[in-house]
């Protein structure tokens, strides 16, 4: 981790939007990421300092971008830039992530919830609040959590009903996001490992 730290941070690209095809992604007019799907992580990408203007387009194309944004890249990040919303209120969120890890054989967890139409969500494991009345576009703080296998319920937080229940396994040393992504009838639960938990082997940003 600390080789790059003092010049570059690690980022990586989520696309968020539901009924969007696949996107190419330019920093400041240069291809970060080409034909990332919805749903999908690209790989982290070494990127140095600075303000950049994000702009996407579908993918194969260079016209009408989707979004033009501009994003701070500070030295020494770990972070998913994620493409939220739906087609008429689509943002770029950079989503900062933990780089140290959890104490002893446990693992830290954490929820952001990302999907457009989808109202206030509680998150249980094993029937124990673990984050509550989580809005669209909030991302929680990590919780250190014991590793084995849970019982994930995701319910609405105005009357409990529960929408989604997953298995989830937590294994040691591990870092790792929950996204809800899709729309209300469809959404999905995403378990993600966060870039501190491994590190790929990565491209530099040219």
């Amino acid at each position: 981790m600390k080789k790059y730290t003092d010049k570059y941070s690690l980022i990586r690209f989520l696309h968020a939007v539901p009924r969007v095809m696949p996107v190419d992604i330019y920093l400041n007019g240069s291809l970060f990421f080409n034909r990332v799907f919805f749903t999908h992580f690209s790989p982290y990408l070494y990127v140095p300092e600075g303000v950049y203007e994000v702009t996407v387009f579908i993918t194969m194309t260079k016209e009408n971008p989707i979004i033009r944004q501009n994003i701070e890249v500070k030295n020494g990040e770990l972070a998913t830039l994620t493409m939220t919303g739906n087609y008429d209120d689509i943002k770029l969120l950079l989503i900062p992530e933990d780089k140290e890890s959890a104490v002893g054989n446990n693992s830290k967890i954490r929820f952001v919830h990302l999907s457009p139409n989808v109202p206030e969500l509680n998150v249980l494991l094993d029937n124990v609040m673990m984050f509550s009345n989580v809005d669209f576009r909030e991302i929680t703080e990590y919780v250190q959590i014991p590793t084995q296998f849970y019982q994930l319920d995701i319910e609405l937080s105005q009357n409990n009903r529960l929408l989604r229940s997953n298995r989830i396994a937590i294994n040691p040393n591990r870092i790792y996001t929950l996204y809800v992504m899709g729309n209300f009838a469809s959404f999905q639960v995403f378990q993600s490992l966060d870039g501190a938990t491994f590190i790929n082997p990565v491209v530099r940003y040219k």
